[in-house]
């Protein structure tokens, strides 16, 4: 019966015949359905040159298109029922961004030239600057240090006390300033005397006028004492 099992046997010498090296199934891995992006992870290299390809397909375009304008511009002809005068003008506004760009690079290479020159003087200018300069000389031999003095740090007889010494607070003077010598253009030391010859010599108007105000203290001192002294008993009996 065609839906029957064939025996072990046969099966094993069919499977011997056939061998292991067989195509893939329709169950197999390689038929089995690939996330996109696996599938784009595993194809990388593949569609990378693909894309380079249809890139520069575009390019080779765009290029061809470009050259095909460039000649219908070139070509230009006057056209039908145009005059000359309109001719010259159109001609002109075609020919005017080519002359300018052509005068833009002929000034930039005129500063070009000019900062090649510029840049060629100043190293010229360097190199004899430095051939100029002179080679550096030994060092100057050092000064001996004179010699020490023993004396230095005795006071000399036209030092100065410091007065940044500070001064301490409530000092008590034991004599008044005496003043020995008489400033610029005094006459009269501070306290009234004088200087000169005459000195303790009163003329007799100054002995008459002491001897008045010496009466007069005398008369006003006997007046106190007299106020100031108790009355008499008489005087306290009556």
């Amino acid at each position: 019966m065609p839906h029957k099992k064939a025996k072990r046997s046969a099966r094993t010498q069919d499977k011997a015949q056939k061998g292991t090296d067989w195509a893939p199934g329709k169950d197999s891995i390689a038929n089995e359905a690939i996330p996109k992006s696996a599938q784009r992870i595993l194809n990388a290299v593949q569609i990378r040159e693909e894309f380079k390809a249809r890139k520069r397909k575009l390019e080779e375009e765009q290029e061809a298109k470009a050259n095909a304008k460039k000649r219908k511009k070139t070509e230009l002809k006057i056209l039908p029922g145009e005059s000359i005068q309109h001719f010259n003008r159109r001609v002109e506004d075609d020919l005017r961004p080519l002359v300018k760009s052509a005068m833009e690079s002929g000034r930039a290479v005129v500063r070009k030239a000019l900062r090649e020159e510029q840049e060629r003087k100043k190293a010229k200018s360097k190199s004899k600057s430095k051939s100029k300069t002179p080679e550096p000389s030994e060092p100057p031999t050092p000064k001996p240090a004179p010699p020490k003095d023993k004396h230095a740090d005795r006071p000399k007889e036209f030092a100065v006390a410091s007065t940044s010494a500070p001064k301490r607070l409530n000092d008590i003077a034991q004599a008044p300033p005496e003043l020995k010598k008489l400033p610029r253009g005094a006459d009269k030391l501070v306290g009234g005397t004088s200087s000169s010859k005459t000195d303790g010599v009163l003329s007799m108007a100054q002995k008459a006028m002491m001897e008045q105000e010496r009466l007069k203290a005398i008369a006003r001192y006997r007046e106190l004492k007299a106020m100031r002294r108790p009355p008499l008993l008489s005087e306290s009996a009556k």
